[in-house]
Protein backbone atom coordinates (compact mmCIF):
# COMPACT_ATOMS: atom_id res chain seq x y z
CA UNK A 1 0.00 0.00 0.00
CA UNK A 2 2.77 1.92 0.59
CA UNK A 3 4.29 2.26 -2.52
CA UNK A 4 0.72 2.82 -4.39
CA UNK A 5 0.43 5.47 -2.04
CA UNK A 6 3.79 6.76 -2.60
CA UNK A 7 3.00 7.21 -6.62
CA UNK A 8 -0.82 8.29 -6.16
CA UNK A 9 0.54 11.32 -4.44
CA UNK A 10 3.38 11.47 -7.26
CA UNK A 11 0.93 11.24 -10.58
CA UNK A 12 -2.34 12.76 -9.04
CA UNK A 13 -1.04 15.17 -5.94
CA UNK A 14 2.23 16.12 -6.68
CA UNK A 15 1.25 20.08 -5.43
CA UNK A 16 1.14 18.41 -1.67
CA UNK A 17 5.24 18.12 -1.47
CA UNK A 18 5.41 21.47 -1.25
CA UNK A 19 2.89 22.31 0.57
CA UNK A 20 2.08 22.86 4.42
CA UNK A 21 -0.34 20.57 5.36
CA UNK A 22 -3.44 20.03 7.91
CA UNK A 23 -4.48 16.55 8.35
CA UNK A 24 -7.76 15.45 10.21
CA UNK A 25 -6.89 12.96 12.77
CA UNK A 26 -9.69 11.50 15.05
CA UNK A 27 -7.40 8.52 16.13
CA UNK A 28 -9.74 6.33 14.03
CA UNK A 29 -7.87 3.67 11.95
CA UNK A 30 -8.13 5.41 8.85
CA UNK A 31 -7.07 8.72 9.79
CA UNK A 32 -3.86 7.22 11.67
CA UNK A 33 -2.85 5.06 8.84
CA UNK A 34 -3.07 8.16 6.90
CA UNK A 35 -1.06 10.48 8.74
CA UNK A 36 1.03 7.32 9.32
CA UNK A 37 1.87 7.51 5.67
CA UNK A 38 2.43 11.32 5.02
CA UNK A 39 5.05 11.50 7.94
CA UNK A 40 6.55 8.52 6.27
CA UNK A 41 6.81 10.21 2.66
CA UNK A 42 8.02 13.78 4.34
CA UNK A 43 5.29 16.01 3.96
CA UNK A 44 5.01 18.93 6.07
CA UNK A 45 1.83 18.11 7.98
CA UNK A 46 0.05 19.54 11.15
CA UNK A 47 -2.57 17.64 12.59
CA UNK A 48 -6.02 18.98 13.87
CA UNK A 49 -8.40 16.98 16.26
CA UNK A 50 -12.32 17.84 16.94
CA UNK A 51 -13.75 16.86 20.56
CA UNK A 52 -17.48 16.77 20.59
CA UNK A 53 -18.03 15.24 23.78
CA UNK A 54 -20.63 13.26 22.46
CA UNK A 55 -19.01 9.49 24.00
CA UNK A 56 -17.83 11.25 26.99
CA UNK A 57 -14.56 10.02 28.80
CA UNK A 58 -14.08 8.22 25.13
CA UNK A 59 -13.51 11.30 23.39
CA UNK A 60 -11.33 12.64 26.13
CA UNK A 61 -9.51 9.74 25.94
CA UNK A 62 -9.30 10.03 21.46
CA UNK A 63 -7.69 13.52 21.81
CA UNK A 64 -5.10 12.67 24.11
CA UNK A 65 -3.95 9.61 22.51
CA UNK A 66 -3.72 11.76 19.17
CA UNK A 67 -1.76 14.13 21.20
CA UNK A 68 0.38 12.00 22.59
CA UNK A 69 1.17 11.02 19.28
CA UNK A 70 1.63 14.23 17.61
CA UNK A 71 4.32 14.80 20.97
CA UNK A 72 6.03 11.81 19.85
CA UNK A 73 6.83 12.50 16.52
CA UNK A 74 6.96 16.61 16.46
CA UNK A 75 4.11 17.36 15.31
CA UNK A 76 2.07 20.48 15.81
CA UNK A 77 -0.87 19.67 16.87
CA UNK A 78 -4.40 21.53 17.28
CA UNK A 79 -7.46 20.59 19.04
CA UNK A 80 -11.20 22.42 19.58
CA UNK A 81 -13.67 21.16 21.70
CA UNK A 82 -17.56 21.54 20.82
CA UNK A 83 -20.76 21.58 22.70
CA UNK A 84 -23.22 20.19 20.26
CA UNK A 85 -26.79 19.69 22.13
CA UNK A 86 -28.75 18.78 18.91
CA UNK A 87 -31.31 16.04 17.66
CA UNK A 88 -29.87 13.04 16.92
CA UNK A 89 -31.16 13.66 12.74
CA UNK A 90 -29.40 16.20 12.54
CA UNK A 91 -25.99 15.93 14.72
CA UNK A 92 -23.81 14.21 12.22
CA UNK A 93 -24.76 16.99 9.38
CA UNK A 94 -24.16 19.71 12.24
CA UNK A 95 -21.10 18.26 13.29
CA UNK A 96 -19.37 18.15 10.28
CA UNK A 97 -20.12 21.96 9.54
CA UNK A 98 -18.87 22.45 12.66
CA UNK A 99 -15.29 20.88 12.32
CA UNK A 100 -14.98 22.35 8.66
CA UNK A 101 -15.84 26.09 9.28
CA UNK A 102 -12.91 25.37 12.07
CA UNK A 103 -10.40 23.62 9.63
CA UNK A 104 -10.71 26.25 7.29
CA UNK A 105 -10.54 29.19 9.66
CA UNK A 106 -7.43 27.05 11.42
CA UNK A 107 -5.60 26.01 8.04
CA UNK A 108 -6.33 30.40 7.27
CA UNK A 109 -4.77 31.44 10.30
CA UNK A 110 -1.88 29.56 10.67
CA UNK A 111 -1.28 29.50 6.63
CA UNK A 112 -1.44 26.12 5.94
CA UNK A 113 -2.21 24.74 2.05
CA UNK A 114 -4.36 21.79 1.97
CA UNK A 115 -6.96 20.07 4.23
CA UNK A 116 -6.62 16.68 4.12
CA UNK A 117 -9.29 14.26 5.43
CA UNK A 118 -8.99 10.42 5.60
CA UNK A 119 -12.17 9.32 3.39
CA UNK A 120 -11.33 5.78 1.53
CA UNK A 121 -13.28 4.04 -0.95
CA UNK A 122 -15.75 2.28 1.12
CA UNK A 123 -16.75 6.28 2.56
CA UNK A 124 -17.32 6.80 -1.14
CA UNK A 125 -19.73 4.21 -1.59
CA UNK A 126 -21.74 4.69 1.58
CA UNK A 127 -21.95 8.61 0.52
CA UNK A 128 -23.11 7.00 -3.43
CA UNK A 129 -25.74 4.49 -1.28
CA UNK A 130 -26.78 7.90 1.03
CA UNK A 131 -27.56 10.05 -1.96
CA UNK A 132 -29.49 7.58 -4.00
CA UNK A 133 -32.05 7.06 -0.72
CA UNK A 134 -32.74 10.77 -1.45
CA UNK A 135 -33.82 12.95 -4.75
CA UNK A 136 -30.34 13.43 -6.12
CA UNK A 137 -28.83 14.92 -9.57
CA UNK A 138 -25.99 12.79 -11.20
CA UNK A 139 -23.31 14.66 -9.38
CA UNK A 140 -24.55 13.33 -6.14
CA UNK A 141 -24.34 9.65 -7.52
CA UNK A 142 -20.47 10.16 -8.07
CA UNK A 143 -19.04 9.76 -4.57
CA UNK A 144 -16.56 11.68 -2.62
CA UNK A 145 -13.69 14.06 -4.57
CA UNK A 146 -10.77 13.38 -4.29
CA UNK A 147 -9.75 17.08 -4.70
CA UNK A 148 -12.51 19.81 -3.64
CA UNK A 149 -10.78 23.26 -3.47
CA UNK A 150 -8.45 23.04 -0.73
CA UNK A 151 -10.15 19.75 0.89
CA UNK A 152 -7.58 16.88 -0.46
CA UNK A 153 -8.90 13.02 0.31
CA UNK A 154 -5.60 10.87 -0.75
CA UNK A 155 -7.09 7.72 0.43
CA UNK A 156 -10.19 7.24 -1.95
CA UNK A 157 -8.05 4.73 -3.87
CA UNK A 158 -8.03 1.93 -1.44
CA UNK A 159 -10.70 0.06 0.77
CA UNK A 160 -11.32 -0.16 4.21
CA UNK A 161 -9.61 -3.78 3.86
CA UNK A 162 -6.90 -2.41 2.52
CA UNK A 163 -6.07 0.26 5.29
CA UNK A 164 -7.13 -2.41 7.84
CA UNK A 165 -3.89 -4.75 6.72
CA UNK A 166 -1.48 -1.56 6.16
CA UNK A 167 -2.10 -0.79 9.93
CA UNK A 168 -1.78 -4.28 11.36
CA UNK A 169 1.31 -4.98 8.89
CA UNK A 170 2.90 -1.75 10.46
CA UNK A 171 2.06 -1.72 14.12
CA UNK A 172 -0.29 1.22 13.51
CA UNK A 173 -2.41 1.81 16.68
CA UNK A 174 -5.49 3.22 16.99
CA UNK A 175 -9.09 4.34 18.77
CA UNK A 176 -11.92 2.33 17.98
CA UNK A 177 -14.69 4.38 17.72
CA UNK A 178 -17.70 2.85 19.80
CA UNK A 179 -20.66 4.56 18.05
CA UNK A 180 -19.96 3.48 14.61
CA UNK A 181 -21.14 -0.07 15.46
CA UNK A 182 -24.32 1.94 16.43
CA UNK A 183 -27.02 1.42 13.97
CA UNK A 184 -28.39 4.90 15.03
CA UNK A 185 -27.71 6.98 11.83
CA UNK A 186 -28.44 6.17 8.19
CA UNK A 187 -25.21 6.25 7.17
CA UNK A 188 -24.07 3.57 9.74
CA UNK A 189 -27.11 1.30 8.47
CA UNK A 190 -25.86 1.67 5.37
CA UNK A 191 -22.16 0.94 6.70
CA UNK A 192 -22.94 -1.96 9.01
CA UNK A 193 -25.76 -3.71 7.16
CA UNK A 194 -26.04 -2.94 3.26
CA UNK A 195 -22.95 -2.51 2.45
CA UNK A 196 -21.46 -6.03 3.80
CA UNK A 197 -24.81 -7.54 2.05
CA UNK A 198 -23.91 -6.27 -1.50
CA UNK A 199 -20.27 -7.35 -1.23
CA UNK A 200 -21.74 -11.04 -0.05
CA UNK A 201 -23.73 -10.69 -2.90
CA UNK A 202 -20.91 -9.85 -5.21
CA UNK A 203 -17.36 -10.18 -4.13
CA UNK A 204 -16.25 -7.31 -6.71
CA UNK A 205 -19.50 -4.89 -5.61
CA UNK A 206 -16.71 -2.22 -4.01
CA UNK A 207 -14.22 -2.11 -7.03
CA UNK A 208 -17.16 -2.82 -9.16
CA UNK A 209 -19.32 0.46 -7.77
CA UNK A 210 -16.39 2.75 -7.53
CA UNK A 211 -15.51 2.41 -11.27
CA UNK A 212 -19.19 3.04 -12.05
CA UNK A 213 -18.65 6.41 -10.26
CA UNK A 214 -15.87 6.76 -12.24
CA UNK A 215 -18.34 6.28 -15.25
CA UNK A 216 -20.80 8.64 -13.76
CA UNK A 217 -18.20 11.54 -13.45
CA UNK A 218 -16.91 11.40 -17.30
CA UNK A 219 -21.01 11.62 -17.91
CA UNK A 220 -21.49 14.57 -16.36
CA UNK A 221 -18.38 16.26 -17.33
CA UNK A 222 -20.18 15.76 -21.17
CA UNK A 223 -23.56 17.04 -19.93
CA UNK A 224 -21.66 20.04 -17.95
CA UNK A 225 -20.45 20.66 -21.37
CA UNK A 226 -23.58 20.75 -23.06
CA UNK A 227 -25.31 22.29 -20.31
CA UNK A 228 -23.02 25.03 -20.49
CA UNK A 229 -23.36 26.12 -24.14
CA UNK A 230 -27.81 25.96 -23.50
CA UNK A 231 -26.69 28.78 -20.98
CA UNK A 232 -24.36 30.54 -22.78
CA UNK A 233 -27.18 30.54 -25.37
CA UNK A 234 -30.20 31.07 -23.69
CA UNK A 235 -28.72 33.26 -20.58
CA UNK A 236 -29.00 36.44 -20.84
CA UNK A 237 -26.83 38.79 -18.26
CA UNK A 238 -28.28 42.08 -17.53
CA UNK A 239 -26.63 43.52 -14.47
CA UNK A 240 -27.01 41.63 -11.74
CA UNK A 241 -29.71 39.78 -13.22
CA UNK A 242 -29.89 36.61 -15.25
CA UNK A 243 -33.26 37.03 -18.21
CA UNK A 244 -34.54 32.89 -19.19
CA UNK A 245 -37.33 33.33 -21.73
CA UNK A 246 -40.16 31.30 -20.31
CA UNK A 247 -40.35 29.46 -23.88
CA UNK A 248 -36.85 28.45 -23.62
CA UNK A 249 -37.56 26.45 -20.15
CA UNK A 250 -40.47 25.07 -21.31
CA UNK A 251 -39.44 23.64 -24.65
CA UNK A 252 -36.43 22.39 -22.49
CA UNK A 253 -38.19 20.63 -19.30
CA UNK A 254 -35.94 17.61 -19.13
CA UNK A 255 -33.17 20.02 -18.49
CA UNK A 256 -34.42 21.92 -16.04
CA UNK A 257 -32.73 20.78 -13.10
CA UNK A 258 -29.43 20.83 -14.62
CA UNK A 259 -29.49 24.54 -16.10
CA UNK A 260 -30.40 25.33 -12.31
CA UNK A 261 -28.96 23.27 -9.75
CA UNK A 262 -25.89 25.98 -9.64
CA UNK A 263 -28.10 27.94 -8.23
CA UNK A 264 -29.32 25.80 -5.37
CA UNK A 265 -32.79 25.25 -7.00
CA UNK A 266 -33.50 21.34 -6.74
CA UNK A 267 -36.85 21.16 -8.00
CA UNK A 268 -37.15 21.78 -11.66
CA UNK A 269 -41.18 20.87 -11.37
CA UNK A 270 -41.85 24.54 -9.56
CA UNK A 271 -39.28 26.01 -11.89
CA UNK A 272 -41.62 24.83 -15.04
CA UNK A 273 -44.75 25.99 -12.82
CA UNK A 274 -43.66 29.29 -12.37
CA UNK A 275 -43.13 29.61 -16.34
CA UNK A 276 -46.99 29.21 -16.39
CA UNK A 277 -47.60 31.82 -13.19
CA UNK A 278 -48.79 35.31 -13.50
CA UNK A 279 -45.98 38.45 -13.07
CA UNK A 280 -44.89 38.96 -9.91
CA UNK A 281 -44.43 35.11 -8.24
CA UNK A 282 -41.18 34.25 -7.10
CA UNK A 283 -39.51 31.14 -6.05
CA UNK A 284 -36.41 31.27 -3.98
CA UNK A 285 -33.28 28.54 -3.60
CA UNK A 286 -30.76 29.51 -0.46
CA UNK A 287 -28.48 31.66 -2.81
CA UNK A 288 -30.96 32.93 -5.28
CA UNK A 289 -34.43 34.64 -5.98
CA UNK A 290 -36.41 33.43 -9.21
CA UNK A 291 -39.10 35.94 -10.61
CA UNK A 292 -41.56 35.05 -13.30
CA UNK A 293 -42.02 38.70 -15.39
CA UNK A 294 -44.01 38.36 -18.10
CA UNK A 295 -42.51 35.99 -21.19
CA UNK A 296 -39.29 35.85 -19.11
CA UNK A 297 -37.85 34.22 -15.77
CA UNK A 298 -35.56 36.88 -14.14
CA UNK A 299 -32.86 35.10 -11.80
CA UNK A 300 -30.96 37.05 -9.27
CA UNK A 301 -28.30 36.71 -6.41
CA UNK A 302 -29.93 37.05 -3.22
CA UNK A 303 -28.83 40.08 -1.43
CA UNK A 304 -27.92 41.06 1.98
CA UNK A 305 -30.93 42.46 3.81
CA UNK A 306 -30.42 45.95 5.05
CA UNK A 307 -31.94 45.60 9.03
CA UNK A 308 -29.90 48.34 10.21
CA UNK A 309 -30.71 52.21 9.26
CA UNK A 310 -27.77 54.17 7.65
CA UNK A 311 -26.97 57.67 8.76
CA UNK A 312 -26.40 60.26 6.63
CA UNK A 313 -24.74 62.93 8.02
CA UNK A 314 -24.44 66.84 6.29
CA UNK A 315 -21.45 65.79 4.48
CA UNK A 316 -23.85 62.72 2.31
CA UNK A 317 -22.51 59.32 2.17
CA UNK A 318 -20.51 57.10 -0.50
CA UNK A 319 -21.91 53.90 0.28
CA UNK A 320 -24.41 52.08 -0.40
CA UNK A 321 -25.48 54.67 -2.85
CA UNK A 322 -23.69 58.12 -2.93
CA UNK A 323 -25.92 60.97 -1.89
CA UNK A 324 -24.35 64.28 -2.17
CA UNK A 325 -25.64 67.19 0.45
CA UNK A 326 -25.11 71.17 -0.39
CA UNK A 327 -26.16 73.50 2.19
CA UNK A 328 -27.03 77.37 0.89
CA UNK A 329 -30.10 78.66 -1.21
CA UNK A 330 -31.40 77.47 -3.95
CA UNK A 331 -34.10 77.28 -6.17
CA UNK A 332 -36.15 73.67 -7.53
CA UNK A 333 -35.08 72.25 -10.38
CA UNK A 334 -37.30 69.14 -10.96
CA UNK A 335 -35.67 66.09 -12.21
CA UNK A 336 -35.47 62.93 -10.43
CA UNK A 337 -32.05 62.92 -9.16
CA UNK A 338 -32.24 66.12 -6.59
CA UNK A 339 -34.72 66.86 -3.80
CA UNK A 340 -34.93 71.08 -2.13
CA UNK A 341 -36.25 70.92 1.46
CA UNK A 342 -35.27 73.61 4.37
CA UNK A 343 -33.15 72.38 6.92
CA UNK A 344 -35.40 74.17 9.43
CA UNK A 345 -37.43 71.11 8.82
CA UNK A 346 -35.04 68.23 8.92
CA UNK A 347 -32.81 67.19 11.77
CA UNK A 348 -29.37 65.63 10.83
CA UNK A 349 -28.22 62.84 10.58
CA UNK A 350 -31.20 62.03 8.10
CA UNK A 351 -31.63 58.01 7.36
CA UNK A 352 -31.43 55.90 4.62
CA UNK A 353 -33.09 52.17 4.98
CA UNK A 354 -35.31 50.18 2.74
CA UNK A 355 -39.39 49.51 3.04
CA UNK A 356 -40.86 48.66 5.98
CA UNK A 357 -44.30 48.18 6.31
CA UNK A 358 -46.97 50.56 6.99
CA UNK A 359 -44.43 53.24 5.70
CA UNK A 360 -46.39 56.48 4.08
CA UNK A 361 -45.30 59.52 1.80
CA UNK A 362 -47.53 62.28 0.37
CA UNK A 363 -46.35 62.58 -3.30
CA UNK A 364 -45.88 65.77 -4.96
CA UNK A 365 -47.97 65.95 -7.79
CA UNK A 366 -50.55 63.79 -5.60
CA UNK A 367 -53.20 64.57 -3.52
CA UNK A 368 -53.53 63.14 0.07
CA UNK A 369 -51.04 60.60 1.21
CA UNK A 370 -50.05 57.40 -0.07
CA UNK A 371 -48.75 53.60 1.21
CA UNK A 372 -45.60 53.44 -0.24
CA UNK A 373 -46.22 49.26 -0.84
CA UNK A 374 -49.38 50.80 -3.44
CA UNK A 375 -46.94 53.43 -5.10
CA UNK A 376 -44.27 50.94 -5.76
CA UNK A 377 -47.38 48.53 -6.95
CA UNK A 378 -49.13 51.32 -9.03
CA UNK A 379 -45.32 52.01 -10.65
CA UNK A 380 -45.17 48.88 -11.68
CA UNK A 381 -41.57 48.38 -9.78
CA UNK A 382 -40.46 44.59 -10.01
CA UNK A 383 -39.95 42.69 -7.04
CA UNK A 384 -36.30 43.36 -7.57
CA UNK A 385 -36.82 47.27 -8.09
CA UNK A 386 -38.63 47.37 -4.99
CA UNK A 387 -35.50 45.44 -3.06
CA UNK A 388 -33.35 47.94 -4.95
CA UNK A 389 -35.71 51.16 -3.61
CA UNK A 390 -33.60 52.98 -0.66
CA UNK A 391 -36.02 55.54 1.18
CA UNK A 392 -34.67 58.46 2.92
CA UNK A 393 -35.84 59.67 6.15
CA UNK A 394 -36.51 62.31 8.28
CA UNK A 395 -36.53 60.33 11.54
CA UNK A 396 -39.49 58.41 10.81
CA UNK A 397 -41.35 60.06 7.99
CA UNK A 398 -40.04 59.25 4.53
CA UNK A 399 -38.64 62.32 2.83
CA UNK A 400 -37.91 60.83 -0.87
CA UNK A 401 -38.39 57.58 -2.40
CA UNK A 402 -34.49 58.24 -3.52
CA UNK A 403 -34.70 59.15 -7.35
CA UNK A 404 -38.55 58.56 -7.35
CA UNK A 405 -40.61 61.00 -5.47
CA UNK A 406 -40.06 63.14 -3.24
CA UNK A 407 -42.84 63.80 0.29
CA UNK A 408 -44.22 67.79 -1.10
CA UNK A 409 -44.50 68.02 2.73
CA UNK A 410 -40.75 68.55 2.80
CA UNK A 411 -40.47 70.06 -0.84
CA UNK A 412 -39.60 73.54 -1.03
CA UNK A 413 -39.39 75.00 -4.50
CA UNK A 414 -38.59 78.80 -3.37
CA UNK A 415 -35.91 79.27 -0.33
CA UNK A 416 -34.57 75.84 -0.09
CA UNK A 417 -31.51 75.68 2.06
CA UNK A 418 -30.64 71.89 1.12
CA UNK A 419 -30.54 70.46 -1.93
CA UNK A 420 -29.49 66.69 -2.00
CA UNK A 421 -28.79 64.73 -5.11
CA UNK A 422 -28.12 60.81 -5.64
CA UNK A 423 -25.41 60.21 -8.00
Amino acid sequence: MFNIFFEHIKNDFDFLKKSKLLVCVSGGLDSMVLIDLLCKTKHDVSVAHCNFKLREKESDLDEEFVREYCLNNSIPFFSKTFVTQLPKNSLQMAARKLRYDWFYDLSKKKKLDYILTAHHMDDSLETFILNLSRATGLEGLMGIKSLNGIIVRPLLIFSKNNILEYAKKNNIKWREDSSNIKNDYLRNQIRNQIIPFLKQLHPKFLSQSNTTMSFLKNSNIIIEKYINIQKKDNFYINGDKTIIAKKFVKDNKVEVYQLFKDYNFKKPDEIIKLCNSISGKIIESDSHILLSDRLNLILKKKSKEFDEIIKVGKKGIDNPIKINIEIGDFEAKFNHKSIFISKDEVKFPLILRKFRKGDIIYPLGMKGKKLISKYYKDQKMSFFDKQNQWLLCNQDEVIWIVGERVDRRYFKSKKASIKIDVL
